[in-house]
């Protein structure tokens, strides 16, 4: 149950994108807990009332994931979808600067690399709008590696 509270209420969200950007979050919080949202409650209805109560999913703990990381999903969580981040402040957020800057800017331009191509798919936050839900070209790929999706040599990203 990815639904932002406004979807739930049937309100129109404050700035497109903030349904999408409530949704990026429990997909981030599930792919660094192995487990979905609310996962503590066993129906639908008590899902849905928690999330149209406010009540944000509980966020993962200090060894699964860092706390830039949480407070990245914190942004994602905020039940008023005027204050909810958008996707260019997200992109711009001090836990995924880190990541794409142990990531994806050390491969650029590395013997073997393929530099046109891994600039192509680095997102370029400045080329979006401000209110833009889209991740375009955000490209990625891959899986499977925990150091490549945020586990530092310490646990967490």
């Amino acid at each position: 149950m990815y639904m932002s509270p406004e979807v739930i209420k049937g309100e129109k969200p404050d700035h497109f994108g903030a349904v999408d950007i409530w949704s990026l979050g429990c997909v981030i919080l599930e792919m660094a807990t192995g487990r979905r949202p609310w996962a503590n409650l066993d129906n639908e209805w008590a899902i849905m009332y928690n999330i149209a109560q406010g009540n944000p999913p509980q966020l993962p703990s200090a060894d699964q994931l860092s706390p830039q990381g949480v407070d990245f999903l914190n942004r994602c969580f905020d039940s008023d979808s005027k204050k909810r981040a958008t996707a260019v402040e997200l992109l711009q957020h001090e836990w995924i600067m880190t990541i794409r800057n142990r990531v994806v800017e050390p491969s650029v331009g590395t013997p073997g690399s393929d530099a046109s191509s891994s600039a192509q798919n680095t997102p370029n936050p400045g080329s979006l709008s401000s209110r833009s839900s889209g991740f375009g070209g955000a490209g990625g790929g891959g899986g499977g590696g925990g150091s490549q999706w945020g586990l530092s040599q310490e646990g967490t990203y």
